[in-house]
């Protein structure tokens, strides 16, 4: 399980001022360690892991032979804090996704995917600059000061994010008091998103709060396909999440709005399960 508080840095001074931190309130810091990344996220043409509620990355790091491959479920933000479920493994070089040393990893995508093919979904760039946080001597935090790059066709996006992640020595209360000192000494904005998700929904030009989550999306954009009334209520969804009004699609779909807006209602206290054949393989997976 990760636990991490992830946080935004839109000011460059604040950049620097993190990026030169010598003590965070009680606890001592190392030097830095800076390192290169280039993130690939894969998933099957259908977006498959994404409505299992889970991302694919494969990390390539300067100065290792290899890449790391790791499987994060998607969301997990609650009140300041991301906990997520995480599976990492390194690769060899070589190898393919598909020939992971780890064989949680290598199921896991073959129960996400059937065994259909992988494709690069987005890729990105990032600066880390790495530290260690210590109370008495003992690890309690990994800090990544990220300067991110992204790009999607002709656009592109960089932005600052400064993560604080918990190690074995380190509690929830630890993590509170850090979030709480750097919030109130630094002009920070926590972030509900994964660096997955952010790009996503930059690739996809989507605004940061819609109707529907990535998994909602990925699972509607399959149901919709289905030929039912479970499909014809994907449609509605993802339509809605597009920006069309409940009244606009009463017309366009000739249904009655007051149908449309029971659709709505159910659909925002069930979620998901509105469709009573979604979320079988993720609870498959969480009770394994």
């Amino acid at each position: 399980m990760e636990i991490e508080s992830k946080f935004l840095v839109p000011e460059e001074k604040d950049f620097k001022e993190l990026e030169n931190l010598s003590r965070l309130a009680s606890y001592t810091i190392s030097e830095v360690k800076a390192q290169l990344n280039e993130d690939s996220f894969l998933d099957t043409e259908n977006k498959d892991i994404m409505a299992s509620g889970y991302y694919l990355r494969v990390r390539k790091s300067s100065g290792e032979k290899g890449k790391w491959i790791t499987i994060k479920s998607l969301g997990g933000f609650k009140a300041g804090t991301h906990r997520r479920e995480e599976y990492v493994s390194f690769l060899p070089e070589g190898l393919s996704v598909l020939e992971c040393p780890d064989l949680r990893i290598r199921n896991m995508i073959f129960e996400f995917t059937s065994g259909l093919d992988l494709f690069p979904l987005i890729t990105l760039k990032q600066k880390r600059m790495i530290r260690q946080l210590k109370l008495e001597g003992k690890p309690i935090a990994d800090l990544y000061l990220d300067k991110v790059n992204l790009k999607s066709e002709s656009r592109k996006k960089i932005y600052s994010e400064f993560e604080v992640e918990l190690k074995s020595g380190g509690t929830a209360e630890d993590l509170e008091t850090i979030r709480d000192f750097l919030l109130s000494h630094y002009n920070l904005v926590e972030n509900p998103f994964s660096k997955f998700e952010r790009a996503y929904m930059f690739r996809e030009n989507l605004p940061e709060k819609t109707l529907l989550d990535l998994r909602e999306r990925a699972v509607c954009t399959q149901v919709a396909n289905y030929k039912n009334i479970y499909g014809k209520q994907a449609k509605i969804l993802l339509l809605l999440d597009s920006g069309s009004t409940q009244a606009e699609l009463s017309l366009l779909l000739k249904i009655p709005e007051p149908e449309i807006e029971a659709l709505v209602s159910r659909f925002e206290k069930e979620r998901l399960s509105v469709f009573p054949f979604t979320g079988a393989k993720k609870k498959t997976l969480e009770k394994n």
